[in-house]
């Protein structure tokens, strides 16, 4: 098999209360770039409890093409060798933040992201959690020390937010920006 670095990029769901983000960055994803999806095991019981759906299949229907869901620890995606540009885990689970903090791979998407600081690969965290205690933001501070991303899910009414769509459009956008993905979800600030 030849090596290949093909633009692609991992979409982590952990088990945080935000999976209408996740779906819709699936949706509006580059066609021309491939994104694997790692839903991990709280992930699909809180869709299955939040909106008595499969996550699997939700995302399923919302695309189909160059698209791939892992969740077994035997994927590539838990080796180093296994290239991918970077990964953003949408939304990160205070559980998922202290397990990456504290260096514990104890699934596919704490694998993923231990790739990430080993291979010096950008890794964001989409933090969905309110209001922070302190464990919360040491584990951020510690990440972010090390270069780890963090960009919970505020958005930022300058764009004309003004409903649900529009808001869902500001928070992908802003994430295609770290992940050097070009877009027209939303307004850009150009001043008064």
């Amino acid at each position: 098999m030849l090596y290949n670095k093909m633009k692609a990029i991992v979409l982590g769901i952990s088990g945080g209360s935000c999976l209408e983000l996740s779906l819709h960055f699936i949706k509006h994803f580059p066609k021309d770039r491939m994104l694997y999806v790692v839903p991990s095991r709280n992930a699909l019981i809180l869709c299955r409890a939040e909106k008595q759906q499969n996550l699997k299949n939700l995302i399923k229907a919302v695309r189909t093409q160059n698209i791939a869901i892992h969740d077994s620890i035997a994927s590539p995606l838990a080796s180093g060798s296994f290239y991918f540009e970077s990964c953003i885990i949408l939304p990160t689970s205070s559980n998922t933040l202290a397990c990456i903090a504290n260096g514990l791979q104890d699934n596919l998407l704490t694998r993923i992201a231990a790739v990430c600081l080993k291979e010096k690969r950008k890794l964001i965290l989409g933090v969905r959690e309110m209001p922070l205690n302190a464990i919360l933001l040491e584990n951020m501070a510690r990440l972010a020390t090390i270069g780890v991303c963090i960009a919970p899910p505020i958005p930022g009414y300058y764009s004309g937010i003004c409903d649900l769509e529009s808001l869902h459009n500001f928070l992908i956008g802003k994430y295609f920006d770290l992940l050097d993905i070009p877009h027209e979800l939303f307004m850009r600030w150009n001043g008064c």
